[in-house]
């Protein structure tokens, strides 16, 4: 056998031929590098396109949510700054971005970013001013900044207009206009004795209205001060109510020491008005109305107890009120052969069913009148005690003067009587006592009883001997202030006042 060497082999299979052998390795191919360069750059303009386009929608979207700019001329920033926000009713609805002076050099210009949903508030017309702390002796503005940021108020055009992007700033807040229904009033004093804008008027210490702007009389002579009642407390100013100045605080000085009464820092600053009305009002007043605003009060004045109906529950059943009319029984009695007229007023209803409410005793003559001299008078008819058909079953004498009855006539109504639903009174006096109203046909006149002023004395309610009300409302409808419905009669018997049920 002979020996192989190491390493070779001795067979032939398998042996490649030099150019078998080329095929085995690949042979790398040689670009040119400006090719490769082109197509890379080919592809970065095509990134760069897209995300110049995102870049843009990007800047878009974001100038869309920031909202419009806008500017305003001031004479002053009064320390306001950038990022200082812009308010309406509290709200935010714009940020201040820039703060510089005009070309003038005379003032500044603010530049605001408004909130998109809140653009058109800017418009022709809007008012700007810079809500900061403004105390004196006679105003007091702002408090709500002296430990906060100051910040920008607007008060937009009542006409809407068309957006605007440059505004004419005010130094000091606008004079805000009476709200719609309030009786605007003019008092004339002898000095402003410290009357400011929005100094309150009071009714018994409570706000029933403000002042709305201080000035000169035409002729200089006196000082006119143009106030606003609310529309809710306007029924509480009558034609002979008394103004005069409150300073805030007060100082007594007696026998007992010295005594300081104060209110609120507020009121101390910027004074009042208090206002008084009579025990006995007189009608209500309109607007233009004048009085005179004297310097401190007569005794009198603060000792007024008036019941004045006022406020939601009047206005709510004002439009519907019942509307009672006058009835008057007349008759004659015998004396020394003489005959001598008598005569009994008071109030009625007349009621759908073509019935007529009223107190017993109002259709009720007394045993020693002449029979055929009763006569009743109500709506413009004259009607003799025949025509009036009576209920069956009188009452005894002795619950007269606590009994409502009802009864028909057999005449016919006049066209403009107001009749009242008879499902809007009730069968009874309510288990509780509530608030009431007299339902007066004159709506100036109607009266407000409070609960308080009532009590119940075995099945009526008594009125509180404080309640000042005249012998003229003898017989008026009870309005419940809660229901407006009819819950009983008013019954004036000398000295005692009470309700009796329908």
């Amino acid at each position: 056998m002979n020996a192989s060497t190491p390493g070779v082999n001795s067979s032939n299979e398998g042996s490649l031929s030099p150019m078998e052998s080329k095929e085995v390795f690949p042979i790398a191919s040689v670009k040119n590098l400006s090719e490769v360069s082109a197509h890379f750059r080919t592809r970065l303009w095509w990134l760069t396109l897209f995300s110049a386009l995102v870049s843009l929608g990007l800047f878009w979207y974001s100038r869309q949510g920031s909202g419009e700019l806008i500017a305003i001329d001031f004479n002053d920033s009064y320390g306001l700054k950038p990022e200082d926000r812009l308010k309406f009713h509290g709200v935010e609805i714009g940020t201040v971005e820039k703060i510089e002076l005009n070309p003038e050099s005379d003032g500044v210009v603010v530049h605001v970013r408004m909130t998109p949903q809140t653009r058109s508030l800017a418009s022709e017309g809007a008012r700007f001013w810079i809500v900061r702390p403004l105390v004196s002796f006679d105003s007091i503005q702002g408090l709500d900044t002296i430990l906060g940021a100051k910040y920008l108020a607007i008060d937009p055009s009542p006409t809407g207009g068309k957006p605007a992007l440059r505004f004419q700033g005010l130094d000091t807040a606008p004079i805000v206009p009476p709200s719609e229904g309030s009786l605007e009033i003019t008092l004339d004093a002898d000095s402003r004795g410290g009357l400011e804008s929005n100094a309150p008027i009071l009714y018994r210490g409570f706000r029933i209205g403000r002042v709305v702007q201080v000035g000169f009389a035409s002729d200089a002579r006196s000082v006119q001060a143009r106030c606003a009642i609310d529309p809710e407390y306007r029924d509480l100013v009558r034609r002979n109510s008394k103004f005069w100045n409150r300073s805030g605080w007060r100082l007594d000085v007696g026998l007992s020491g010295i005594q300081l009464d104060a209110d609120t820092l507020a009121q101390m600053l910027t004074g009042g008005i208090e206002v008084a009305t009579p025990t006995e009002p007189e009608k209500n007043v309109g607007t233009g109305h004048r009085f005179k605003l004297y310097d401190k009060p007569d005794k009198e004045w603060t000792l007024w107890r008036p019941s004045l109906a006022h406020g939601e529950a009047m206005n709510r059943i004002a439009s519907k009120m019942p509307q009672p009319i006058r009835l008057a029984m007349r008759w004659q009695e015998r004396s020394f052969g003489f005959r001598k007229n008598q005569q009994r007023a008071g109030w009625c209803l007349p009621l759908d069913d073509g019935r007529v409410l009223c107190l017993f005793e109002q259709i009720s003559a007394p045993s020693s009148a002449i029979p055929d001299s009763i006569q009743f008078e109500l709506a413009g008819l004259t009607l003799s005690a025949d025509q009036l058909r009576q209920p069956s079953g009188p009452l005894p004498p002795e619950s007269i003067a606590s009994a409502t009855t009802r009864f028909s006539i057999g005449e016919s109504w006049p066209v403009d009587t107001i009749r009242w639903p008879v499902n809007m009174v009730s069968s009874k006096l309510p288990d509780q006592i509530c608030d009431v109203f007299l339902a007066h046909p004159d709506t100036a006149s109607v009266l407000a009883i409070d609960a308080a002023r009532l009590s119940v004395r075995d099945s009526v309610w008594m009125v509180e001997d404080m309640v000042t009300i005249g012998r003229d409302y003898h017989g008026l409808p009870v309005v419940s202030a809660a229901t407006s419905h009819v819950i009983g009669f008013l019954s004036i018997q000398k000295n005692t006042r009470m309700i009796l049920a329908p």
